[in-house]
Parts: structure tokens; C-alpha cells; sequence
């Protein structure tokens, strides 16, 4: 659809205006603050009461609009911080380095909150410009639907760490034979330790960027994920704990 030039774009050359139509057939609401500029132009021109009446209720929904844009900033921002603090627990945890996660989590808890309050001022925005979030004014994120939980994992979810004792163990005729085993189920126990701490760690990660994906603008998934995150990096401590007394 062709977007109508609005007055006030007067000062744009042609090929100006038409690369700045581009952009505002992509975004609604750069498209509703070129128009309340091209009002004010002409309001500006007419003398008396309504011209300041008309004014200052443009004026109004300019920083309206603009209050709109900081929150769509916000949740651009959030988006890609989360999807970084994914990539940088993934790295930390996948290299048995845990000092940095309890930082991370904690400024992901802070991420979620700034956006909880950008949002709820977004709402207060809303409802003065007398619109709703289908209107087309901000560029909002589509939360995930109700059958898109939170997965959990428990410690039940992770690989078994083989024994000695198994069932399926052999008998041993030898002292040698025993010996080999021993090797060979150390070596078994070892890869499952790895195992268990890669699969943990890709479900944080994965509940992270799954936050990042809807700029944590749904109240309901990020509280969910934020308990099951916290409680996953207690299951990796867990786990590397394992690994340590296992080593001993």
C-alpha cells in the first residue's frame, strides 16, 4: 500500500521522500510521529486559541509517541543482553568455569524487572492515546502461546552415571580382568559427568535465549524461567560436584 506523503515533508526532495517511505512502511509508529510533525506545521500557522489548544495536544502525543519508543528500545536492548548472557553461560559453564553464572542470573532478574516497568509505562501510554496493543502503534513482541511452557529438568532427566556393580558387569575371573573393568568403567563414569553438565547447560541456555526471543515482555514466561533457571544451575553445581568427589 502506498503511504499518503503527509504536509510538512515539504523540505525533502523527492528521492528523499521516497527513501524515507521506505522506512515508514516498516514502522508503524515512525509513521505516526512524521505525521503528527506535518500537523504541527500546519498549526503552528493559525493564531489563536485552537492553534494552541491543537498544539499542545499534538504535542503531546509527540511524547507520547516517543515514550512509545523508548520501550520499544528497551525491549530491543533486552533482547539482545539476553541472547549474549545465553551465549556467555553456555561458554563459562560448557569450560567447568562457574564464577560468573551467579552475576549473569542476577542481571537477568534485572533485565526482566526493567522491562516489567518499561512495559507497565507503556500501558499508561496506551490508554492516554485512547488505543490498545493491536493497533499498530508499537512494534510488539508476540509471547509464546500456552502450550509453550517452561520445560523442567530434574536430575532423573540426566544421563545415568554407570557403576562398577551394574547387572550388566561380567564376573571376573582375574585380578587383572577386574582392573580393566575398573578402567573402563572410570573412563564410562567420566564421559557421563560431561554429558550430564553439556545437557544442563544447554537447557539454561536455551531457557535464556528463549526469554531473549520475546525481549522478556511476558510476565508469565519469565517468571517461570527465571525459577527454572536458577534452579538448573543448582542442578549443574550438583553435578559438578559429582564430578569432583568422583575424581578424588
Amino acid at each position: 500500500m502506498q503511504l499518503i506523503r503527509p504536509s510538512g515533508t515539504e523540505d525533502l526532495s523527492d528521492d528523499e521522500w521516497q527513501d524515507t517511505q521506505a522506512e515508514l512502511e516498516h514502522d508503524p509508529l515512525e509513521t505516526a510521529r512524521t505525521h503528527v510533525r506535518a500537523l504541527l506545521h500546519h498549526t503552528r500557522m493559525l493564531d489563536g486559541e485552537p492553534g494552541d489548544v491543537l498544539d499542545l495536544a499534538l504535542r503531546a502525543a509527540q511524547r507520547a509517541f516517543d515514550e512509545i519508543g523508548a520501550c520499544n528500545t528497551q525491549l530491543d536492548t533486552a533482547s539482545e543482553r539476553g541472547k549474549a548472557i545465553a551465549r556467555e553461560l553456555e561458554e563459562h559453564l560448557a569450560a567447568g568455569d562457574s564464577a560468573a553464572a551467579p552475576a549473569l542470573l542476577d542481571e537477568l532478574e534485572r533485565l526482566a524487572a526493567r522491562v516489567a516497568a518499561s512495559e507497565a509505562g507503556r500501558q499508561v501510554v496506551l490508554r492516554i492515546l485512547g488505543t490498545d496493543e493491536e493497533s499498530g502503534t508499537e512494534d510488539a513482541r508476540t509471547p509464546p502461546n500456552n502450550c509453550d511452557r517452561v520445560p523442567r529438568l530434574t536430575a532423573a532427566g540426566l544421563p545415568r552415571i554407570p557403576s562398577l556393580y551394574d547387572a550388566e558387569q561380567p564376573g571376573y575371573s582375574t585380578l587383572t580382568d577386574m582392573m580393566a573393568a575398573q578402567e573402563k568403567t572410570a573412563a564410562q563414569r567420566a564421559d557421563a559427568h560431561n554429558q550430564r553438565s553439556a545437557v544442563v547447560t544447554t537447557h539454561m541456555a536455551e531457557i535464556v535465549t528463549r526469554m531473549a526471543n520475546v525481549s522478556f515482555s511476558d510476565p508469565a514466561l519469565n517468571e517461570e524461567a527465571l525459577v527454572e533457571v536458577r534452579s538448573a544451575y543448582a542442578l549443574w553445581l550438583a553435578c559438578a560436584d559429582e564430578q569432583r568427589r568422583d575424581d578424588s
